[in-house]
């Protein structure tokens, strides 16, 4: 012990003093760089989202629908073509340009159950073409957006709702169980089970001012999902991750940080350390399994996607059974040993679990706050300088299989009696349809 008063009081203890005050001066200084970067980004990135103009496009497929869900993972594909592969930094900072998105949406109440696609406008013929490649007899309008004919702001003293973002349980690298599952080999005329069946018939049997809208807003993810894939594949199998090289700056707080400890303790450089060796790992059949299955996932194209629930009833005869029936559909998708989609924790629209101040105020806002994410369809769910001092919603990452599973058509097998048709067969797209804006 007064080995070490004596060091940190002498010449030696001065240097470490010195050192860091530097350390702490330059942690200060990023953090306020950092805050100010992200304070731009949200000004700019927030003027462009508002300067894109959507359209809202009804979706009436044909009756007697037998078309596989295979055809809407590829509109789903199809809608990849969107991605920019990759943003300049230069649109990013300074024009706050952002990937696009799209929503896709189920609503129901007891006039029937209605598909919609929110888009810009200018990806307009890009959706068109791809849905009447697969869907022929599909008829496209532009449609007054739905939500119009509701309050900006629920709940209130007549009508009261429930909510929550639903998002993958585990690393989305792992997949959840898709509509292959459900179909296997089998015919049509031999399968009697639909993915989206459960969620159709829920949907199909409000009564009077009830209301259950669901949206799938995605962005294309690039290479995140590969790369998760990546990671978790690595973890399984027992390999070693490669270390980060460090720049100038962090070697400089790397060598503050060894002569901190150096009275104590001796100094052990990163660059000398030795590298771990990657030994084979002996894996069981299960982990062989998962590793065959995150790579599956990983090879289809991936979106960022968050998947929302407002269910809407008059406060005199709201239940929230109906709401709680929807929400579980989505554990049709769950599986043992890969993934699951539950209910997010920040969003979901319940009473917190233990005992906090002004219980029925943390419950008010987070039904108004998802509400008004619904109707804002807006992506950036929260801005980057919030994303600093809070926790926050993260989209999944799934991919075009995932997706086309929990949206599209029922088959002509399901019982839900309520999808909005075609009354009639309509023509084929013209053959000039053009598939870029």
């Amino acid at each position: 012990m007064d080995f070490i008063i004596e060091t940190l009081g002498g010449p030696l203890g001065r240097v470490i003093l010195g050192g860091v005050v530097l350390v702490a001066a330059f942690f200060a200084l990023k953090a306020i760089i950092v805050l100010l970067k992200n304070w731009w980004l949200d000004e700019v990135q927030l003027k462009f989202a508002s300067d894109i103009e959507k359209v809202m496009l009804e979706i009436r497929f044909p009756r007697e629908l037998e078309t596989f869900p295979k055809a809407m993972e590829q509109i789903f594909s199809n809608f990849y073509q969107m991605y920019s592969f990759g943003i300049k930094p230069e649109k990013k900072w300074l024009e706050g340009q952002i990937e696009e998105s799209i929503s896709a949406e189920m609503i129901s109440s007891k006039d029937g159950i209605r598909f919609f696609i929110r888009v810009n406008k200018k990806l307009r013929p890009l959706v068109e073409a791809a849905i009447f490649a697969q869907y022929p007899g599909t008829e496209i309008i532009e449609a007054e957006d739905y939500v119009k004919a509701f309050p900006t702001d629920l709940p209130n003293g007549e009508m009261d709702i429930m909510g929550a973002d639903m998002v993958l349980g585990k690393d989305s690298a792992y997949p959840m169980r898709t509509y292959p599952y459900f179909f296997g080999e089998r015919k049509y005329e031999e399968q009697e089970v639909d993915p989206i069946a459960v969620l159709a018939e829920v949907m199909s049997t409000l009564k009077s001012d009830e209301h259950m809208w669901i949206q799938i807003l995605i962005s294309p993810a690039g290479n995140k999902l590969k790369e998760a894939a990546d990671k978790v594949i690595g973890k399984i199998s027992g390999k070693k991750e490669e270390p980060k090289k460090k720049g100038l700056l962090g070697g400089l707080f790397d060598f503050v940080h060894q002569a901190a400890l150096a009275p104590v303790k001796y100094p052990e450089w990163s660059a000398s350390a030795a590298k771990p060796e990657d030994r084979p790992k002996s894996m069981s059949h299960l982990e062989n399994e998962i590793i065959k299955a995150v790579d599956a996932k990983a090879s289809k194209l991936a979106f960022e996607a968050l998947v929302r629930i407002i269910y809407i009833d008059s406060k005199d005869s709201f239940t929230s059974s109906n709401f709680k029936a929807a929400t579980s559909a989505f554990q049709q998708f769950n599986t043992q040993n890969l993934n699951f989609m539950r209910p997010h924790k920040l969003t979901i629209t319940v009473p917190p679990r233990f005992y906090v101040p002004n219980r029925k105020q943390v419950l008010l806002k987070k039904k108004k706050e998802i509400y008004t994410n619904y109707i804002k369809r807006d992506f950036m769910i929260h801005t980057n300088v919030e994303a600093m001092f809070k926790k926050h919603l993260e989209p999944s990452l799934m991919n075009v299989e995932e997706l086309a599973t929990i949206f599209h058509p029922p088959i002509r097998k399901v019982s839900a009696t309520g999808l909005r048709q075609v009354e009639s067969k309509k023509g084929a797209p013209p053959a000039n349809l053009p598939i870029e804006g």
